[in-house]
């Protein structure tokens, strides 16, 4: 039996930790910070999670790489895991663009373009570099103002792919913007593209350099029971 810190934030944390506590492994789950909270406070608390921890399992969101980082920076030597579902991959009926930043993909848009982009409500004022109208996925309501050029489009899932369809052919989209992030429930509105024969820019998530990486929970056993 291992005493395990999962790093929380995505829907990768449940399944690892449903997986390593029916094993038998002594497992605690410190999730991603709250918006607004410090780095200093997160490494406070994240400081108390690793005592004792005999390893690190990191489900949090692929593009959030802060609890990552100063779970690295606290305990360099503690073995690590990425547990992370595969990312999309394209078919011969997609026209998808990759990048590796949200600047790249910002300037892989096509002049004037109008632009569905869901790529989290911190890309708005980077998405304000284009020159054309912006549309913004938020999954969650809230007061804050778009910024110039962009408009927040509410809706939480699951998508449906002809839903997607209707609402691209509604805004008049030329090109998607989505983060490369895989699994089902993300994915209808690249559908939606393909099935429109629109392009795609996808930004692919960043390689933190963490540890070793993983796709599913038994391959996430058996790095466990190696340590």
């Amino acid at each position: 039996m291992a005493r395990l810190l999962i790093l929380g934030g995505s829907a990768m944390t449940d399944p690892a930790l449903v997986a390593l506590t029916g094993a038998g492994h002594d497992v605690s789950v410190y999730w991603s910070r709250a918006p607004g909270s410090s780095d200093v406070s997160c490494a406070t608390r994240l400081r108390g999670g690793l005592l004792g921890a005999e390893g690190i399992v990191d489900t949090t969101h692929p593009f959030d790489d802060t609890v990552r980082s100063i779970a690295m920076r606290l305990a360099p030597h503690l073995p690590r895991v990425r547990l992370r579902r595969p990312g999309w991959t394209a078919t011969s009926d997609d026209r998808w663009q990759h990048v590796t930043t949200l600047p790249d993909a910002v300037a892989a848009l096509p002049a004037g373009a109008r632009v569905f982009a869901a790529s989290g409500r911190d890309s708005a004022e980077v998405l304000t570099h284009h020159d054309g109208p912006v549309f913004l996925r938020q999954l969650q309501r809230h007061d804050h103002a778009a910024p110039d050029g962009c408009t927040y489009v509410f809706g939480s899932g699951p998508f449906d792919v002809d839903d997607e369809m209707a609402l691209f052919r509604d805004l008049r989209i030329d090109v998607v913007l989505a983060r490369n992030i895989g699994g089902t429930s993300s994915f209808p509105k690249l559908a939606a593209a393909r099935a429109l024969n629109m392009p795609v820019v996808l930004i692919d998530p960043p390689d933190s350099g963490f540890g070793v990486q993983v796709g599913d929970t038994d391959a996430l056993l058996d790095w466990v029971g190696r340590l």
